[in-house]
């Protein structure tokens, strides 16, 4: 009886049985970003497969409508691929490979075969959350061929990873107790543990086992901070964290404590890995990054790579003109400027993109782009993040009005007073009301604000901003947002160190342990394919490799150029400059549209990968949190 209990349970999870996607009736929260991954490797194509191998590996952002079902549909079309079933709770076809070529989808969860179907892992409850895996895998044989055996009652690990220093006694699933010996000067770690049955979760912790409270545990891989005395705790097959666990099964936890003492040595010591890595990456400048900055899709989704490429001063007139008419031709098949009901940073990133081309946000081939931005209500319904990037997008250009059209009125004043109020009293900003600031929304803040620098107000929000950076950058030049060290922190922060015109090169409040932010971001650096991870141990990825080039573009824009072409030519003051209707701005178009618009299709892929349209909300760069339009 217990085995069939637990066949009907995994049908729900390798089927991928689902219910209907929800539909909200609220504005969504941000809750982070999650992996997505698509792979086969059961099904040859000489076999008859359409496919094989890995055919999606990307981030996606999700909120509180999702679960993580939505994130994969998310992922998936963000990819330029198709899925058939989600709507309906059946997965069956991914991409052309379905159950007619004699195999079906099973989905896992931070490596576990979930005992329910994917919706029931959410974000507004939790159990879907910041730097979770979802990968989808083709099998021919009910999992068999993936190691999966849904009839093992073995709640051991297979095997335990930690990045750095030694395991003692050698690692032996029978036992539970280890001591791991760090050399001195590390002081964070990630372990990736395996268990050996899928059927089980597993998750990880620090000092305190924790297992009922959802969040407090460490993602496969994740780097965390510890000390000489601390415990990793390892759990597999807790009940708080699966709705069923089989009679008889019980429990395994495995208990490892850190010993972060050394045995002093009077010969000379090896370098650490740190240390090793240490001026390689340094020999990495600003000047290379934009040698190798990867090529642009010029296609709607992809902002921040226009973005970029004006700022490293590579944007061509083919580009140009390619992607005004993706935008145009993107905006025709809406029907309406307003990109989004409910994200207004969508269209503050395509008002951003346009403006360094010139063309005319007030009447963009007739779609008042800039009218959309003129509510308030409709900027900051996304909350800090709205109000910073309309901000921003207006400020692309201190000429630009806003239009005089909105039922609560936008202005200049209205939005520097949004997030000036939005300030902690540790100095700092967050996405989520009352907690603890975090370094990459506080440069979000201060790269709107840089230009108001000269107003009391905002030089004083600015000084104790500056504090708290300083005040929490790690001794490796990085910052730590929601307990984990992450590449966007470090990116949001150049960004706007650069646009207040510190050099962080050279301002002490910013060199620790003579390691600068640049320093930090280069660790995050993969030179096989240019990009950049989002944590240290991590491969690169599209949310992570658009920030960084981002924050170097402007640093090199800002701190490289010449000061007059940076996007405000003049430093406007609180009192807003004039704010006249859209009518009265000339006419700025100068790009004629290509006769055959290229409208993004499914040959975006190598885009989607890097810079997808879940970067249009890019305001969504805070809520990689731990980890991290």
């Amino acid at each position: 009886m217990k085995k069939t209990v637990k066949l009907l349970s995994l049908t729900g999870a390798a089927a991928v049985m689902v219910t209907a996607l929800p539909i909200s009736t609220y504005a969504a929260e941000p809750k982070g970003q999650v992996r997505v991954i698509v792979e086969n490797s059961t099904l040859s194509q000489e076999n008859g497969a359409v496919w094989e191998g890995v055919l999606l590996d990307s981030t996606v952002a999700i909120d509180s409508d999702d679960n993580a079902l939505t994130a994969f549909v998310k992922a998936v079309s963000a990819g330029g691929f198709t899925q058939t079933g989600a709507d309906t709770g059946f997965v069956s076809d991914i991409n052309g490979l379905s159950s007619e070529n004699g195999g079906a989808w099973m989905a896992t969860l931070d490596d576990w075969f979930t005992d329910e179907g994917l919706s029931a892992y959410t974000a507004q409850d939790g159990k879907l959350s910041d730097g979770d895996e979802i990968r989808f895998m083709y099998t021919m044989n009910w999992g068999a061929d993936l190691g999966y055996d849904w009839q093992s009652i073995d709640t051991t690990l297979a095997d335990i990873v930690f990045s750095a220093g030694t395991l003692t006694p050698d690692f032996d699933p029978a036992v539970t107790e280890y001591t791991l010996d760090l050399p001195e000067e590390v002081n964070n770690i990630s372990v990736v543990p395996t268990a050996s049955s899928q059927s089980f979760r597993v998750k990880t912790y620090k000092n305190d086992y924790t297992a009922d409270q959802l969040g407090t545990d460490y993602k496969k891989g994740e780097t965390f901070s510890v000390a000489d005395g601390d415990t990793v705790i390892i759990g597999v097959a807790n009940s708080a964290w699966m709705s069923y666990v089989p009679d008889g099964v019980t429990e395994t936890v495995y208990r490892i404590a850190v010993n972060a003492k050394v045995e002093e040595s009077s010969e000379p010591s090896e370098p650490s890995q740190q240390e090793e890595s240490k001026p390689e990456q340094k020999q990495m400048t600003v000047d290379d990054l934009k040698s190798v900055y990867p090529a642009q899709q010029a296609v709607y989704g992809n902002e921040w790579g226009m973005i970029t490429l004006e700022r490293f001063g590579l944007m061509t007139e083919e580009i140009k003109s390619q992607y005004i008419a993706n935008v145009k031709a993107y905006l025709d098949s809406l029907g309406t400027a307003k990109i989004s009901n409910t994200r207004s940073t969508a269209v503050s990133g395509v008002m951003m993109a346009l403006s360094g081309m010139g063309a005319d946000i007030y009447d963009f081939y007739g779609y008042p782009l800039a009218e959309q931005l003129a509510d308030m209500d409709y900027v900051t319904n996304q909350g800090i993040n709205g109000a910073i990037y309309a901000l921003m997008a207006f400020d692309t250009n201190a000429e630009y009005a806003i239009p005089k059209c909105g039922t609560n009125q936008t202005t200049r004043e209205k939005l520097v007073a949004a997030i000036l109020e939005a300030q902690g009293n540790d100095g700092g900003w967050t996405f989520d009301t009352g907690n603890v600031s975090d370094a990459d929304m506080t440069g979000m803040a201060l790269q709107a604000l840089a230009p108001y620098r000269k107003d009391a107000k905002v030089k004083n929000a600015i000084e104790k901003a500056l504090t708290f950076l300083s005040d929490n950058q790690k001794d490796n030049g990085g910052f730590v947002s929601y307990g984990a060290e992450d590449s966007e922190s470090c990116s949001q922060v150049i960004a706007a160190l650069a646009m207040l015109d510190v050099d962080i090169f050279s301002d002490t409040r910013f060199i620790k342990n003579d390691n600068t932010v640049f320093d930090a971001l280069m660790r995050f650096y993969r030179e096989e394919d240019n990009g950049f991870a989002h944590a240290p141990n991590g491969e690169s990825n599209a949310l992570s490799t658009a920030q960084a080039y981002f924050a170097v573009s402007t640093m090199y824009q800002y701190a490289y150029q010449d000061m007059t072409k940076r996007p405000v030519v003049n430093e406007p003051s609180v009192a807003p400059v004039k704010e006249q209707a859209s009518q009265t701005i000339s006419e700025q178009s100068s790009t004629v549209l290509p006769s055959s618009p290229a409208v993004p299709t499914g040959d975006a892929q190598n885009f989607v990968l890097l810079f997808g349209t879940t970067l249009l909300s890019a305001a969504v760069i805070p809520m990689l949190r731990k980890r991290k339009t």
